[in-house]
């Protein structure tokens, strides 16, 4: 640009102003599971008397280098302010939008004040605005920028780290600051090298575990789009998107319901589903819904092999929004083609998928911590692993980790669950699989040669009229589900041929992997201390035998 070029545009900065000659533009930011905006970005567009649209690159390096960058920042801030309240007149839901400080406005010690005033006049809360800075900000003056940034985080402003990774990015201002999202740079997809791919995997990585938020500007493909969906960045922004839009086309743009925006309950929601780590080595135990200041421990780095999913669940439906590759291939070796037909499968609210599933759904609500169950379907055993992330009205989100096995470590743990199982069932008199639907019995172990199970003849005295409630099935279901513990227990004397009157503990089950009601029943003597205080209980408190959770 010449010098008279230069001359020319700060001679007449302030008159474009006044003339609406330098407008906001709004380039819309979009989540990525779900394609809804956001936000969007107010960015600086001057137009000349007959229409030209100049350039950023002409006009705000000539603003910066005579001081009046600060005057345009906050042009714009009030543009993107005035914009906010039209829309909630008119009832569009825009929950924020995002506007650029230059590192010049960090001089103005009255920036706080500056802002809030601006937000005041339109009626906008705090929340709405997004301050986007570029790490050289905090290169100059480190004293009076955090005095100024902590005045902004403190007031509840959300803070972005903008171009990161654009040349003067140091990971010391990710441990010195405390910022809402890191916004990383065009630079990093304009060539999706197998190194570019690792790093900006490597960074998201890094952001979630330090529990920021990430967006990547500069989406131009579908290749794009979908590597950082795969990667679990949350948000993006770029011309596969939109370009930057003027006030009067992004109104049209929203209004014409191709896609809309985030209303504020959604965005709570899927900003806690956000910091979900695909990448992490343990996603499902690392999720926080905070930012996690502990020390890690090397259970935070075992291996994993990224068969994740997200699942939307309610009262009676089970929703996949995404998932990983690895999952889908696992639910290929479980017989499911599609994912429509593992949600039909699912959705048969009398199936045994149906039943277990939504157990471990509501475990992993009330508890708030992984919950694990392993299972067979169709002779391949796998492990199922939940944990919550997020819940709205009507509906949870899920973390959902599903690891099939090979058929050589089938077989190793086929051998390694008999060893473990002949071990165990050793532990009891008697062990019996019970179907009462079809009214029968199998016996898995017995010590001695006892009969299959419930002989009449083996309850003692006024034990038989208890042993039969504890061993109604009509309420069985009923009762193993209320317990805490999911299985019901109490205690009975038992006579097993000719052998005199025990103490025996009888423990009920609930078996999910079956095609029909199943149920473990196993028999196990009480000796010692424990027979003694069961005689003196059923003498003196015999009420205390009459509960199913005893213990």
């Amino acid at each position: 640009m010449s010098r008279t070029d230069e001359v020319y545009l700060v001679n007449h900065f302030q008159e474009a102003i006044e003339n609406g000659f330098i407008q906001a533009y709004f380039q819309p930011i979009f989540r990525s599971y779900t394609g809804k905006i956001i936000c969007a970005e107010s960015l600086a567009r001057w137009f000349s008397p007959d229409g030209k649209m100049l350039s950023p690159d002409e006009f705000i390096p000539v603003l910066e280098r005579n001081n009046l960058i600060f005057d345009l920042d906050m042009e714009i801030l009030r543009q993107a302010c005035a914009l906010y309240k039209e829309l909630v007149l008119r009832g569009t839901p825009l929950s924020a939008f995002s506007v650029n400080l230059s590192r010049q406005d960090f001089s103005h010690e009255d920036l706080f004040e500056k802002i809030t005033a601006v937000l005041e006049k339109y009626d906008v809360p705090h929340e709405a605005v997004k301050l986007e800075i570029t790490e050289s900000h905090m290169l100059e003056d480190t004293e009076t920028f955090q005095k100024i940034f902590y005045r902004f985080t403190d007031a509840h402003f959300s803070v972005w780290l903008d171009d990161f990774g654009s040349g003067y990015s140091s990971l010391n201002v990710l441990q010195n600051y405390s910022f809402d999202l890191i916004k990383f740079d065009i630079l990093f997809l304009r060539n999706l090298s197998v190194k570019g791919r690792k790093l900006l995997a490597s960074l998201i990585s890094m952001a979630k575990t330090l529990g920021i938020h990430t967006l990547t500007e500069g989406v131009e493909t579908k290749e794009q789009q979908e590597f950082l969906l795969t990667i679990g960045c949350e948000a993006q922004q770029g011309f596969y998107y939109t370009k930057p839009l003027s006030r009067t086309d992004l109104i049209a743009f929203i209004d014409g319901k191709a896609v809309s925006p985030e209303t504020p309950e959604e965005k709570a929601y899927w900003d806690k589903i956000g910091r979900l780590n695909f990448l992490s080595p343990n996603p499902l135990r690392e999720f926080s819904q905070e930012k996690d200041n502990r020390i890690a421990d090397e259970s935070d780095f075992i291996s994993y092999d990224n068969s994740i999913a997200l699942m939307e669940c309610s009262q009676t439906q089970f929703n996949y929004v995404y998932a990983t590759k690895g999952y889908i291939e696992q639910i290929r070796e479980l017989g499911f083609t599609s994912f429509d037909r593992l949600e039909q499968a699912l959705s048969n609210q009398r199936s045994h998928q149906f039943l277990m599933i939504r157990k471990l759904v509501l475990d992993a609500i009330a508890k708030g911590t992984v919950q694990t169950v392993e299972y067979v379907n169709k002779d391949v055993y796998y492990r199922l692993s939940m944990r919550l992330l997020s819940r709205k009205k009507g509906w949870v989100m899920l973390a959902v980790n599903l690891n099939t096995f090979d058929s050589e470590r089938e077989v190793k743990t086929a051998r390694e669950m008999l060893n473990y199982s002949s071990a165990l069932l050793t532990t009891y008199d008697l062990a019996v699989l019970i179907y009462p639907d079809s009214n029968k019995a199998v016996r898995l172990y017995s010590s001695i040669d006892l009969p299959i199970y419930d002989h009449e003849s083996t309850i003692t005295g006024s034990d038989q009229q208890r042993y039969r409630r504890f061993m109604d099935f009509s309420t069985m279901k009923e009762r193993i589900e209320a317990s805490p513990k999911k299985f019901i227990q109490n205690y009975f004397r038992m006579r097993w041929g000719k052998n005199s009157s025990n103490w025996h503990t009888a423990r009920v089950t609930e078996i999910p992997a079956f095609t029909e009601n199943a149920y473990l029943l196993t028999i196990q003597s009480v000796q010692g201390f424990g027979s003694r205080l069961l005689d003196v209980a059923s003498t003196e408190h015999p009420e205390l035998l009459e509960s199913d959770n005893l213990l």
